[in-house]
């Protein structure tokens, strides 16, 4: 067998054409192969790994999964590992985007992106920093020590925080919202009525924080 000027196992010259060429022609065709899923896409990595075209890193397998999100059904190997042709990384959740990173951020150059169902993410180079504000409406009530912790998805502490009261509860006219501590997961808000705290206080009021 020869290769082709596109890297295809093609007959050489000279050679008796058999059966078993004219397969391992077929086979060393890179085409986009449709896989239902990532188990699917895992068998097709094993089953050419006994051939005589194995993926790896001068043979990349490119796959489009039906279970994956429709911009992001076309994934390219690399390093074993598969990425989406699109270059946007898709997570389910933050806790699964740090998994993937802790095994795999040597791939990643500043300036990559990914998203999760409600953040869209950059590489620094050293963590991926969120792109825009997030923000919720709180309805709920006060703890023993008048405090109200929300979680955000932003993946760093926010550089900022507004927090809006609704004038909706107990000492609405006179209540203050303030933030207390806030980390890469978590903000806490310290809610006061003329300076002292009012623990076990309905409360409803818009934060943001941002990036």
């Amino acid at each position: 067998m020869a290769t082709d000027k596109k890297k295809h196992s093609t007959i050489a010259a000279g050679e008796t054409p058999s059966r078993q060429a004219l397969a391992d022609m077929v086979l060393s065709v890179n085409d986009i192969v449709p896989v239902a899923s990532a188990t699917e896409r895992s068998q097709l990595v094993t089953a050419l790994d006994s051939t005589d075209f194995p993926v790896g890193s001068g043979r990349p397998l490119t796959v489009a999964r039906a279970d994956a999100r429709p911009l992001h059904q076309v994934e390219i190997s690399r390093g074993g590992v598969f990425v989406p042709v699109s270059g946007v990384l898709s997570f389910s959740s933050k806790a699964s985007m740090k998994t993937w990173t802790d095994a795999n951020s040597a791939m990643l150059t500043p300036g990559d992106r990914c998203v999760t169902p409600d953040m869209d993410f950059r590489w620094t180079g050293e963590a991926w920093r969120a792109v825009l504000p997030h923000g919720a409406m709180f309805v709920g009530v006060t703890s023993a020590t008048s405090t109200v912790t929300v979680d955000h998805p932003l993946g760093q502490a926010p550089g900022s925080i507004v927090a809006t009261d609704r004038n909706q509860g107990a000492a609405s006219a006179t209540r203050k919202i303030a933030v207390v501590v806030a980390n890469a997961d978590q903000i806490q808000f310290y809610v006061t009525n003329d300076g002292g705290g009012i623990p076990n206080n309905p409360v409803e009021f818009y934060w943001l924080a941002f990036p």
